[in-house]
């Protein structure tokens, strides 16, 4: 038998046993767009309405122990909860398009710098501890920064603001974040003019240009999903548990699977 690894994980909620099919056959996790999580509020910053469109997120907690609102509000008790380890995608090597002999180390492959209207912003740290907090300035950042090159004003967007503050009344959810930004962009035109890729990924901000997508996908390591652990919630009907054992069989035969210690009529 092999011996799993002690190492800390992150639980995720899924609503149903689709999402975990999909995540186990293609080995990966999804991340959204802002503007379609449950706290609509996020969608906004205080100096452009619809930002958090540039922000992808991916919801998970540290919490080992289980939660009833959790259960009823992202599954209605019928779903099943993953643990992963900690940072369990792929990393990618590759020269940067815009700094000749300058090498990158990134969660996103190097094909995917190509994309119309879908630039990534490369941050070597995705992971994130959600910041609860009343404070209007953490809620709603001023994303415009103005900087100034000599005689001349200009300003950069600070998008990576955006995604690590949730209003109070969110706390229950104990929630960590992976986060990715993509700017309404394409690398052929930065190519074309470097200079002015700053004042155009402003002006498109501005103009709530939408990204190519709503969500990205990061592929998950092979060695993480054999320490992958699956929750069954309180009510899993008894047909997707067989289901559910099905697809570990296939895709993940190391997984090991627990039943809920829950009783809920």
């Amino acid at each position: 038998m092999r011996k799993r690894r002690g190492r800390n994980g992150l639980s995720i909620s899924l609503y149903e046993l689709s999402a975990l099919a999909r995540i186990l056959k293609n080995r990966t996790i999804r991340l959204n767009s802002l503007k379609n999580v449950d706290d609509l509020n996020e969608l906004a910053s205080a100096d452009y309405s619809k930002a958090g469109q540039y922000c992808f997120v991916s919801s998970w907690t540290s919490e080992k122990e289980e939660s009833i609102p959790m259960w009823n509000m992202y599954s209605n008790m019928d779903g099943v909860r993953i643990r992963l380890p900690v940072n369990p995608f792929e990393r990618y090597t590759w020269e940067d398009p815009m700094q000749k002999g300058s090498i990158i180390t990134s969660y996103i492959p190097k094909k995917d710098l190509y994309r119309e209207n879908l630039f990534p912003i490369i941050e070597d740290d995705i992971l994130h501890k959600v910041n609860y907090t009343d404070d209007e300035e953490l809620l709603y950042p001023n994303l415009r920064r103005e900087v100034q090159h000599g005689i001349h004003i200009g300003y950069y967007i600070e998008i990576n603001k955006l995604g690590k503050n949730k209003n109070i009344s969110w706390e229950f959810q104990k929630e960590w974040r992976y986060l990715l930004y993509f700017m309404p962009i394409s690398l052929k035109d930065m190519l074309k003019e470097p200079k002015l890729t700053k004042k155009r990924m402003g002006e498109r901000v501005r103009n709530n240009i939408n990204v190519a997508q709503d969500d990205y996908f990061l592929k998950i390591r092979e060695e993480c999903l054999d320490e992958l652990e699956i929750l069954c919630a309180p009510k899993i009907d008894k047909g997707d548990r067989i289901l559910l054992e099905c697809l570990t069989q296939v895709y993940c035969p190391q997984a090991i699977i627990k039943d809920s210690m829950l009783r809920i009529r």
